[in-house]
Formats: structure tokens, sequence, C-alpha cells
């Protein structure tokens, strides 16, 4: 259980940083980019940003973002420390 929470946790977060690079690109062009691998951590903030910037709510990011919150509290619960 640990492991799958693990991965659950930590895909969720690679997969929110690709939406955010892709969003950022085409908000801004390589700016976007460079500020993407700068900003790598906004990675939790990104689903309440592309609401802002977009005006529409992003069903897709906020339940990718739930699956990694799942996915740590799994990690966590199952964890032997």
């Amino acid at each position: 259980m640990k492991t799958l929470g693990t991965v659950l946790w930590i895909g969720a977060g690679v997969v929110l940083w690709f939406f955010m690079i892709s969003s950022m690109y085409g908000w801004w062009g390589g700016v976007g980019i460079f500020l993407g691998l700068i900003f790598a951590p906004g990675v939790i903030l990104f689903p309440l940003l592309s609401w802002f910037m977009d005006g529409v709510f992003p069903v897709l990011y906020f339940i990718v973002w739930g699956i990694g919150v799942v996915g740590l509290f799994m990690a966590s619960a199952a964890s032997d420390d």
C-alpha cells in the first residue's frame, strides 16, 4: 500500500508539472517554459492559476491533484515510521 500511495503521489505531481509546463507555454511561449522550470514547486497552486487564467474550472487538474493527495495519505498511513 505504501508503494502504491507513493506512485500515486509522485505520479500526480509529475502529471501536473507537465500540464503546468504546457499551459504556461501556451500562455507565455518560451518564457512560460522557463518560468515553469524555475517555479516547479508552483505545481501545487497551478490548478488555481489555471482557473484564474483560463476562466474555466479545470476539473481534470483537480482530479489529478486529489489523486496525489490520496496517494500521499496512503503512503503516510502505511509508513512504518
